[in-house]
């Protein structure tokens, strides 16, 4: 090959044989072009998302969650505020087995994976709890291996607990290759409520809005013709049915620590 080609191929090789380059916490700002720079802030999975969550909690105008986290992080900074220490209200997924080991002590070598995105050791979830940052009051939700979420309701809207249901399942959005943790995904009628759907949690499951709009929601077996598939639950789990027929799931980190992965 040409020098150019021979150089770019030596570069590959350099990367592929010493690995990337683990990320270190810092901050890092970019040069000034048109006008606009950019800031990129690196740290911990929990401090960002701790920010993210001081953030979220700030009223801003109704605009794209670029724009408002934006104009929520201008306010927060020209406020002099610090980070948030609200209840916590995210969803924790935690087998039986897990749980009575975290209870006794002996749980700091476990990953459990929470609905905000992020995850947490055994430790950090008895931190939690002695602090009052879980609140005064904690959820157990109950699956079942091929059904999936029990305990069964009529509302048209999810209830509370079928929300919470939902997150512990599913801790980021289901559709394959999509990161949106279930913090901030909806809850959405796997058999649509239109086509006769019923609310209840096996018939639930979260999706994020674009996943949510772009979804199928045409009747079973009854595709769109620019039909992107829908979601379903196969054997207990929620994938996407393709418009081939094939069904896939999300292959992100959390997607394999949620409730039903815990059974």
């Amino acid at each position: 090959g040409s020098y150019k080609e021979v150089n770019a191929y030596g570069n590959r090789r350099v990367k592929e044989i010493q690995g990337e380059k683990p990320k270190g916490p810092g901050v890092k700002v970019s040069q000034a072009k048109d006008g606009m720079r950019t800031m990129t802030v690196t740290d911990t999975q929990r401090r960002i998302t701790d920010l993210m969550k001081t953030l979220d909690a700030i009223e801003t105008t109704e605009q794209p969650r670029k724009k408002a986290l934006l104009e929520a992080f201008w306010k927060h900074i020209d406020g002099g505020g610090g980070i948030l220490k609200p209840e916590y209200r995210t969803v924790i997924a935690i087998g039986l087995d897990q749980s009575a080991q975290i209870i006794r002590g002996e749980g700091d070598e476990f990953i459990i994976g929470a609905s905000d995105g992020t995850t947490m050791t055994g430790a950090e979830i008895v931190n939690l709890a002695i602090s009052g940052a879980l609140g005064d009051k904690i959820y157990a939700g109950l699956f079942h291996p091929t059904a999936g979420p029990v305990n069964l309701y009529e509302a048209r809207f999810a209830s509370f607990k079928q929300r919470t249901l939902c997150k512990a399942e599913n801790l980021v959005c289901p559709w394959p290759d999509c990161n949106v943790p279930a913090d901030r995904c909806q809850v959405h009628h796997l058999d649509a409520h239109k086509n006769g759907g019923q609310t209840n949690p096996s018939n639930l499951s979260t999706l994020c809005a674009y996943h949510n709009g772009v979804n199928d929601d045409g009747a079973q077996g009854v595709r769109h013709e620019k039909s992107r598939g829908r979601m379903v639950r196969h054997r207990g789990k929620v994938k996407l049915l393709t418009p081939g027929g094939r069904l896939v799931g999300n292959t992100h980190d959390l997607s394999g620590m949620g409730a039903m992965d815990l059974i």
